[in-house]
C-alpha cells in the first residue's frame, strides 16, 4: 500500500481545503483521473491520481484543511507501483504503511469550572463553554453566563466559515496585528497644482516611496523576540484592494 500526500501546490501555499472528493473507498481509478478538488488562497485546484490502483482510504472530509505533505489517499494494487501519472505540484509518496498513529484525543473542558447542571445546559443550548466568560466566584461559569452567551449567538446568527482568499486574508491580518508595529499618520495635502486626469494612485505611491527614502525607519522589519530591527534598502509597497472576494494586497516589488 502506498500513501499519496498533498503535493506542493507552489507559490508558498502550505495548506488547502478539501472541497470535493471525486473518488471513494474501494474505487478502481486510473492514472491522471481527477481524484479531489482542493481550494487554496489562490484558486480551486483539481488534483489527479498519480497512478492507477484501488483506493483503500481517504484522509480528510470536505471542509477540512490538509497541509502540504499530509496524507490524502492510500492506494493498493499493481498500478500503485507501476503507473505514474501527471500530478499538480511536486508529488510526495510514502511507502508501505506498517502502523498508523492513533487519532489525537479530543480536547477536554477539564480546565473549565462549571457545575454538572451548567454543563448540561451548555450541551442543550449547543454552547462551547470555552467561549463563555465566567462571572461566578473563582472563575466559575454559571447558568446565567451560558444563557447570556446563547442569547448573543442567537442574535448574531450562525458562524460563517471562511474559505480560500477570505481565510488567508483573516490569517494574514491576525499575523500582521501580532507582529507588525503599526502606525498611522493623517494630514491634508494641497493637490490643486496636479494636472487634471493624472492618476492619483500613482502619485500617492511615488509619495510613499519618497517618504520611505527620506525616513528609512519606515521601511524596516521589527524583531520582537530579539528587540531589534532590520532597515531595508529595497522598498516593496503593498496596496490594499477591496474585491468581492475580500481584501487583497498586491505587492509592488523594488519600487
Amino acid at each position: 500500500m502506498k500513501i499519496f500526500k498533498l503535493p506542493d501546490l507552489g507559490e508558498g501555499l502550505q495548506e488547502a481545503e478539501i472541497v470535493k472528493w471525486h473518488v471513494g473507498v474501494g474505487d478502481e481509478i486510473k492514472a491522471d483521473q481527477v481524484m479531489v478538488s482542493v481550494e487554496t488562497a489562490k484558486a480551486i485546484i483539481d488534483i489527479p491520481a498519480p497512478y492507477a490502483g484501488k483506493i483503500v482510504k481517504l484522509y480528510g472530509k470536505p471542509g477540512e484543511i490538509a497541509h502540504t505533505g499530509a496524507p490524502l489517499a492510500a492506494f493498493e494494487g499493481e498500478g500503485a507501483d507501476k503507473d505514474t501519472g501527471t500530478v499538480v505540484g511536486e508529488i510526495e509518496v510514502g511507502e508501505k504503511v506498517i502502523a498508523e498513529a492513533p487519532p489525537a484525543p479530543p480536547p477536554t473542558a477539564a480546565g473549565i469550572k462549571a457545575m454538572p447542571a451548567v454543563r448540561a445546559l451548555a450541551r442543550k443550548l449547543n454552547i462551547d463553554l470555552a467561549m463563555v466568560t465566567p462571572t461566578g466566584a473563582d472563575g466559575l461559569t454559571t447558568a446565567g453566563d451560558v444563557q447570556r452567551a446563547a442569547k448573543i449567538l442567537a442574535e448574531v446568527g450562525p458562524q460563517e466559515r471562511l474559505r480560500g482568499v477570505r481565510r488567508a486574508m483573516a490569517q494574514n491580518m491576525m499575523l500582521a496585528n501580532a507582529e507588525v508595529a503599526s502606525a498611522a499618520i493623517m494630514d491634508d495635502a494641497d493637490i490643486d497644482a496636479w494636472p487634471q486626469g493624472v492618476n492619483v494612485m500613482l502619485r500617492l505611491i511615488r509619495g510613499l516611496v519618497a517618504g520611505c527614502r527620506a525616513e528609512p525607519s519606515l521601511n524596516a522589519w521589527y524583531d520582537g523576540a530579539k528587540m531589534g530591527r532590520w532597515v531595508l534598502k529595497k522598498i516593496d509597497l503593498g496596496v490594499a484592494v477591496d474585491t468581492p472576494d475580500g481584501l487583497l494586497v498586491p505587492v509592488l516589488r523594488n519600487v
